[in-house]
């Protein structure tokens, strides 16, 4: 999921330059910001892969700083590509910046970035970050039923409605490797060393990754099961 994420990331923010466009930005900034950087960020702070406390407390206050950024992001995307003009949803991205805010503040007061402790501020964050994916899942998927009843009258290509599904598949990944993580740390003191844990996280990724990698980059191979037949899902 960091290789697809990392690609997948920058080959968005490269179109985002030339178009200028929101969605773009937003969602290469996301794919880079947490699947490349701040995931693997705190994952090695917690591991505690630098030589002091202090450096690692650094490294897991800009891995979380990214994650936030990162899901800020999809929220903005979400808003903006599958609810625009639609003031409650503006109003949740609002509420997701204030969250994200406050929990990363909190957390520098509370813990001090200590990469093993939890805090109610830390959860504030776990929870907005969550929740990101949970709305991107659901609006994508709703979308693609909404597509698929186009599709059968012609209004849709069959490949952009499956891109939807393949969208919405990659974001519940996403957002069952949270829930996961989350249980992890309700349970136990150090996540990151639990190898039930990683190893449902580790699922959970790959399962992400393949929807994802085909929604952004389907290979011709794949591309050819639509080009001369609308796709029906029963």
């Amino acid at each position: 999921m960091i290789a697809v994420d990392a690609v997948i990331g920058v080959r968005l923010l490269f179109l985002a330059s030339r178009s200028r466009a929101l969605p773009e930005t937003a969602l290469g900034l996301a794919f880079v910001l947490l699947g490349a950087l701040g995931y693997p960020l705190t994952t090695a702070a917690r591991r505690g892969v630098l030589p002091t406390d202090e450096a690692n407390q650094v490294l897991m206050a800009v891995g979380l700083l990214a994650q936030d950024v990162a899901c800020f992001g999809v929220y903005v995307m979400t808003a903006y590509t599958f609810h625009s003009g639609d003031r409650t949803a503006r109003g949740l991205v609002g509420l997701a910046g204030v969250a994200f805010v406050a929990s990363w503040i909190g957390q520098a007061f509370q813990t001090a970035f200590a990469p093993n402790a939890t805090s109610a501020a830390y959860f504030v964050g776990l929870a907005a970050r969550a929740v990101a994916f949970a709305w991107a899942c659901a609006a994508s998927l709703r979308e693609y039923g909404l597509a698929r009843r186009r599709m059968r009258i012609g209004l849709v290509d069959p490949l952009v409605a499956n891109r939807f599904l393949l969208f919405g598949l990659g974001t519940g990944g996403v957002l069952v490797a949270f829930l996961v993580f989350l249980a992890g740390q309700l349970t136990n003191e150090n996540v990151a060393e639990v190898t039930w844990v990683l190893a449902a996280t580790g699922v959970a990724g790959l399962f992400a990754a393949v929807p994802t990698w085909l929604a952004f980059l389907p290979p011709q191979v794949y591309r050819r099961r639509f080009d001369d037949r609308a796709l029906f899902v029963r």
